[in-house]
This record gives C-alpha cells, structure tokens and sequence, in this order.
C-alpha cells in the first residue's frame, strides 16, 4: 500500500518532503519495530510521539505523521488530530472494514456489555452472523476470545474487524468507552446506530467533573459517527440528545414518554418479565436475566432490531432463551443463600444492583464490595453510603488495587458508611467471601460486586488469577 492510500480521508494541513512512499504497518510506539511502517506521533500525559520521530526514522520509519513540524528526512503528513488519523488509517491499513458490515455501538456508563450481549442474542435468532467487541474481550459466532480494553485500540480493532468480514459477519455489537470517544478511536467508522444507556459517575479521575464526562459520551452522537441515536429517556444527561438531536433519535423508557416504552414489570427467581410497546406493536416479554436495570439494555436492543427490520416474534424467542451474560448479575445459590455476582463498579451500578436485590428478597442482604486503585477516588465515600444503606452488613475488601495502598482505598470508603452498619474491612477478597457466607443463614442474600467476569486481581501491574465465581463454587464442597 502506499503512503496516499493509507492516508486517505485523512485531514492534512502541510507535507514536508514529500515523495508516495510504499507503506508496511502502523506504528505509533518507538520501542516497536518501525522498518517500512509510518509511525504517527501521538501525545499522552507523560510522553510526546514528536520526540521519537528521530528514533522511528533510523529504524526505518518511511513517514512520519504530526500535528507539528519534526526534523526528519522522510515525508511529514502535518495534521489536526493526529489520533484521529491514526484511526482512520488503521482503517484503510485493512480497506475498511466497518464499511463491510453493520456497526451498532453502545455508549454509557453502564448496560454497555449486556445490550451487546442481548443484541447478539436477537440478531443470532434472526439468522445473521453476529460478533460482539467489548468488556469481554471479542465474540464471533458465540466463540469468545479475551480483549485488552472495552474498546481496542484503533490497529487492533481494525484487525480484528477485517477478520470478521473473513468470516462472514453481518452485524457487529461493539461498546464505545469515554476514552474511546475522547481519544478518536473510532474515526471513520459510522455505526448504522449508536445506543446511549445512560451517563452517571464513573472515570472522573481522568475526566474531572460530570460535565465534561458527560459531554464527551453526547458528543459522540454525530453525523460523521452514527446514522441514528436510540437513546434512553429516563436519563437526565441522555435527554438532551432528544432535546437538540444532531442525528435522528429513538428513545426508549420507562418512566417518561419514548417510541419504545415497558409496563407491568415483574421479578422471579425465573428473571424478567414485562409488556413492551415498541412503535405501537404491543407484546409480552419474558426473559431469564435479572435486575430492573436490565429492563432498559432489553428496550434498547429491542427498539434497535425492530428498527432494523427483525419482528417482536423473533424478539421474543431470542429473550426468552438468553444465556447467562458473564459477571452480569449472575446467580448461584449455596446450602439456600442465595449469591449474586455482578461487575457493578460505579455509585450508579451498585445502587440499581442492591436496590433490586433488596426489593427482590425477604432475608438479609450482605454486600461484599470494593473500589479499584488510581481510578476515580470520588465514588469510593459514595459506594460505601450506597452499599450500607441498602445492607445489612457490608465488607469492604480488594477490587484490582492496581499500585494503590488497599488499606487506604478501604478507608476511603469506609468513611461513606453510614452510622449503626455492621461492617469490616476484609481486605483478602477471598476471605472476604467466605466470612460473608459464615454470617449468612438461609434465606439470605449475598452480593459480591465489582469484579463480574474478570479472572485476576491487579496488584502493583501484576495480574495475579482470581475470579468471584471460583471463590462462590468453592463454599457449595
């Protein structure tokens, strides 16, 4: 490939020293091998691409692309957003892939991981090829394989994307992170429909207020990045796409008028079950998830297939046989307690998970529950008030402390709990577990929250192998 054609749709203000040079890859870390490739000079909070263009050129870098001059002998492709061109040439780096199926993202602080799932689940019904890309790594045809971020980096997911088109996928589910959407990730991709679940606390660490967290989720909601927005109504933060649209908009509800609106909703040990109007057609739905929260990622998936042409019969069928979503309100019962495992991390996640457990339930409630290091440090206090006012009893423990102090994170939360609630720190999460069991009797309910699907514990970089579900397991022997 060429030099233009990898850089095509790509926004160029100047070239310095130009020549159509023959290209091999992308590479946008010096430390990587560069001979053949263009290496795009991307700044971070601690490094700046620009310094390295010198090293990428004398390993045999054949351009360089910048948002500013370098001193180099090779072409210079001067940008406005090197990031973004990063993304749109990875793009053309494997002709496009995204162009070749139907993209429908999900953008939110929570629901992102089980409105794909569900969307896969009805597509599949409906006899397309479906993938899913997200929290839990890549799903094509039901085969899973693990991911390093929500959502990849722009050279991984366009591999991965060409690979899909090699096996004949028609739809692809994929989430779209914060991050994802503040760093352009997603540049030259249109989705025939982006879906926004809901926008609450999370990630303020790297975003700094609620504002700009939630501006940059809305700002994704454009013509360059999605045909249509199929947004929930019941969020303060996601209305606005209904009050100002920049692209067409569908909304779906609970409380507050929407195309695609749900009544009568009930819970059973045998999960959901509800009536839903969607565009008028009225029909019941039943499914075998938990969690009124679930209601809303359901309507989300079911006003994005019926708009795509797939019938509520279809619907129906795919939901009523759902499989289990991994680490996404997963429910075991041990010697008749009843233990639910779900990956809620944020104020908004637990609150919705303990709030439905507790209406849900007749005996105790005991929260097992901790907060991840050098990520936002606001929601700890919050996650410590919201667990002990829906609890019974609530132990704080470990959850990725990455190269925080454990203790201190602890603390941290500890000074939200409220007055009066049995709690303890029990930093081992394992332990932590199984102390909860020790206090529980039948009847009871135990909530083990944070974690979900994942199988380590990041402790000072290293991912050590744990998982909840193995710890639950283990106190049924």
């Amino acid at each position: 490939m060429d030099v233009q054609k990898l850089l095509a749709n790509v926004e160029i203000v100047r070239v310095m020293n130009y020549k159509n040079v023959s290209v091999e890859g992308i590479e946008s870390d010096s430390r990587k091998p560069t001979a053949g490739k263009v290496f795009f000079c991307l700044k971070g909070e601690s490094f700046d691409g620009n310094d390295f263009a010198s090293e990428a050129e004398k390993q045999g870098a054949v351009a360089i692309v910048s948002e500013k001059e370098v001193s180099v002998s090779v072409p210079v492709f001067i940008v406005r957003n090197v990031r973004k061109a990063l993304a749109i040439a990875c793009g053309n780096l494997y002709d496009n892939p995204a162009g070749k199926m139907n993209v429908v993202t999900v953008v939110g602080t929570n629901g992102k991981t089980s409105t794909t799932e569900i969307l896969s689940s009805i597509f599949s019904a409906a006899g397309f090829k479906t993938a899913t890309i997200g929290t839990l790594g890549y799903k094509i045809e039901g085969e899973r394989r693990e991911g390093v971020l929500t959502t990849p980096d722009p050279l991984e997911l366009h591999y991965n994307l060409s690979k899909m088109v090699l096996r004949g996928v028609e739809y692809v589910f994929m989430e779209a992170s914060a991050h994802a959407i503040h760093y352009d990730k997603l540049a030259g991709i249109r989705a025939k429909a982006g879906i926004l679940t809901n926008i609450t606390q999370d990630h303020l660490d790297f975003f700094g207020d609620m504002k700009r967290y939630a501006d940059v989720k809305l700002s994704y909601f454009c013509h360059p990045n999605t045909a249509l927005a199929i947004v929930n109504s019941d969020d303060p933060y996601a209305v606005k796409l209904l009050e100002n649209p920049n692209v067409p908009t569908i909304s779906y509800g609970i409380d507050n008028p929407a195309d695609v609106f749900a009544i009568d909703i009930s819970e059973s040990d045998k999960g959901l079950s509800f009536t839903v109007n969607a565009f008028d057609c009225i029909f019941d739905i039943s499914c075998p998830i938990y969690g009124i929260f679930n209601v809303y990622n359901i309507m989300a998936a079911t006003a994005t297939a019926m708009y795509m042409g797939i019938g509520f019969e279809t619907i129906k069928k795919a939901l009523v046989n759902l499989k289990k979503i991994p680490g996404r309100y997963n429910v075991l019962y041990v010697c008749g307690r009843k233990v639910i495992i779900d990956y809620a991390h944020t104020p908004d996640g637990l609150e919705n998970l303990l709030r439905d457990v507790k209406g849900s339930g007749k005996g105790s409630l005991i929260t097992v529950f901790g907060c991840g290091g050098n990520r936002d440090k606001s929601k700890r206090p919050i996650m410590g008030e919201i667990a002990s006012r829906y609890s019974d009893r609530v132990l704080i423990t470990n959850d990725n402390p990455r190269f925080e102090d454990p203790f201190e994170i602890a603390r941290e939360i500890e000074t939200g709990i409220r007055f009066g609630i049995d709690y303890e720190i029990v930093l081992d999460r394992k332990e932590a577990i199984e102390r909860a069991y020790r206090y529980s009797k039948v009847g009871d309910i135990i909530v083990v929250a944070g974690k979900g699907h994942e199988n380590y514990m990041d402790v000072k970089g290293v991912k050590i192998p744990y998982n909840d579900e193995n710890i639950v397991r283990q106190l049924e022997g």
